[in-house]
């Protein structure tokens, strides 16, 4: 997106050439028809530039397009035209019911554009009848009907539903210009903007959802009470929630793969946590490398632990054993 506003056409995309070039190319020549598989990490657009193709598609304007004005585009982008259809179900399971209404949908012409565009957000979470389901529109889609599905975990897609997409694969920015970015265009300081770039690995969409939290300063509480603290372990982060606690090992992770990376000799610039140099310093003398070995890989198991829904004390009593012993 530049300059923070809405993106309705595909010049407000930043990055993705080489995926925009295909959607664009098979657009322009009418060939953006049946079924698609976008491909790529979280929180990188992948939902945006369908919505913006879905937009071109029901353009009512006749050139430009989209114009990101028009009835159709203006619909499109507040996901609210009748002839799109968006099955999001966060972490819950895509179920054959959902799957079902696509297959109602799609026996009926469109209501008020061209085409009708079904978007399948997280479609690695279609279960298995639901998968089969879709499978009767993927096979013979009607001409005025396309399907995008969006996924981050395409290896959890049967392949008979692989097989009969189209993929297009998306990829991260690079970090050092994600970083120029976040500056630029929305005027974020060289700190926020050089942690956000980084600890986002690159993907725009998961910094700009971070940008407005309280994760600059929660991440150096962290740091404070749970690795740097006399204490073993912080109180106050057993109370979290479990999303809270995901945020937490996230940012205990990259605090550890910073410290190994620095201890390898790792170029400053590529370090997440820029603005606590010095304390990373003094922990990749404090640490050896099979300390940190165990240590990531205790935190990693702490994550798999977590979504199993182990007991949340427990499993942070424990962790904080582990990094208390190295």
């Amino acid at each position: 997106m530049k300059s923070g506003r809405l993106c309705v056409r595909f010049d407000d995309v930043i990055g993705h050439e080489r995926a925009l070039s295909i959607v664009r190319v098979h657009l322009e020549n009418n060939r953006f028809s049946g079924a698609y598989l976008f491909s790529g990490p979280e929180g990188i657009g992948k939902r945006m530039v369908a919505k913006i193709a879905a937009a071109q598609l029901n353009c009512t304007k006749e050139e430009n397009r989209p114009c990101g004005c028009c009835s159709g585009c203006l619909k499109t982008q507040k996901e609210k035209h009748p002839d799109l259809h968006i099955i999001a179900r966060g972490r819950s399971q895509i179920k054959i019911e959902d799957i079902r209404d696509i297959l109602k949908q799609a026996n009926f012409r469109p209501y008020e554009g061209k085409v009708k565009v079904f978007i399948i957000d997280n479609a690695h979470k279609l279960n298995i009848e639901a998968a089969n389901s879709l499978l009767k529109v993927l096979e013979e889609p009607p001409a005025d009907v396309l399907i995008i599905l969006i996924t981050h975990k395409p290896q959890n897609i049967i392949k008979t539903v692989l097989s009969r997409c189209k993929v297009i694969k998306f990829t991260p920015m690079v970090r050092a210009q994600l970083e120029n970015v976040l500056i630029k265009n929305y005027a974020l300081d060289k700190t926020s903007a050089h942690f956000l770039a980084y600890y986002a690995e690159g993907r725009l969409g998961l910094a700009l959802r971070l940008k407005d939290a309280p994760l600059l300063q929660e991440k150096n509480k962290i740091f404070d009470s749970f690795v740097l603290s006399s204490k073993p372990l912080d109180h106050n982060i057993m109370g979290q929630s479990k999303e809270q606690l995901q945020v937490c090992l996230n940012i205990l992770a990259s605090w550890f793969r910073d410290i190994y990376l620095l201890k390898a000799g790792l170029n400053d610039q590529e370090v997440i946590h820029s603005d606590r140099h010095s304390d990373l310093l003094k922990s990749a003398r404090r640490y050896s490398y099979k300390q940190l070995d165990e240590i990531i890989w205790a935190i990693s198991e702490s994550v798999v632990y977590l979504e199993r829904n182990v007991n949340s004390k427990l499993l942070l009593h424990n962790l904080g054993a582990q990094l208390w012993k190295a």
